[in-house]
């Protein structure tokens, strides 16, 4: 397996391949898109172990993903179990990125919260308040710098988990170096996910702002019907473009 190193310009490319990927199967990406949420809300709010399920199973959903999006890419029929396929691969070492990514993530809460406190984006304050005659008042001024302690020291555990599930899936990595793998890749192809990225808040904040305009102009019930119709779009765009990092940066 060898790692490719992409540029800035080829996260914008990620995009619009994804663009045109959802276009080619709209039901079929929605619907591991969608499926994929679905599955990990429905975990999670198992009572005590809801989290830990979440973590395990999110890295064995996730290669069903990138299964539905090589069907669609290939316009290959598949059915809903396709959404299952990483069950049918060793799962026991993607279970393990999954706990890893959940251990490493409450290791930087509680670090983040020890530095910076509670991750709110507010924080009470004593206020005065001149038509009180100068009396002070209990009030929330903001406070983004937890939220941005936790964001940053969160940066190196996302990056390693990145990649990992489709490097043990589809390249049967080991589990720690796949982790290592989807580190380094991440680290050296930075400006290109810094392009998606870019890429992905263009596409957003142009959907949402036709929808505001769309809302204001002609009538109020088309911006809550744009807001309704804009996830339905941009998350399986979301999840394609993920499929086509993967597939553009590590080769055979």
């Amino acid at each position: 397996m060898r790692t490719a190193i992409r540029s800035f310009s080829d996260g914008w490319r990620w995009g619009r391949e994804a663009l045109a990927l959802w276009r080619t199967a709209p039901l079929l990406t929605g619907y591991l898109s969608f499926g994929y949420l679905l599955g990990l809300m429905l975990l999670s709010a198992i009572p005590l172990v809801g989290q830990v399920a979440a973590a395990a199973a999110m890295p064995i959903l996730q290669v069903g993903v990138l299964e539905g999006m090589r069907a669609a890419e290939r316009r290959l029929k598949a059915g809903p179990e396709v959404l299952f396929a990483g069950f049918r691969r060793p799962w026991q070492p993607l279970v393990a990125v999954g706990i890893v990514n959940l251990a490493g993530n409450l290791l930087v809460l509680f670090l983040a919260t020890a530095i910076a406190g509670p991750l709110t984006p507010f924080k009470p304050a004593i206020q005065p308040a001149p038509e009180l005659d100068g009396a002070l008042t209990m009030g929330v001024v903001p406070d983004l710098w937890p939220l941005a302690l936790f964001f940053l020291l969160s940066l190196p555990v996302t990056a390693a988990y990145w990649f990992a599930p489709p490097l043990i899936a589809w390249h049967q990595v080991p589990w720690p170096k796949a982790l290592f793998f989807s580190l380094y890749a991440t680290l050296r192809n930075w400006a290109a996910l810094l392009g998606w990225f870019l890429f992905m808040g263009l596409v957003i904040g142009s959907g949402a702002l036709i929808a505001a305009l769309a809302g204001t102009l002609l009538h109020p019930f088309l911006l809550t019907l744009g807001m309704v119709l804009l996830p339905m779009v941009i998350i399986p765009i979301l999840f394609a473009s993920y499929y086509r990092q993967v597939t553009d940066l590590f080769v055979p």
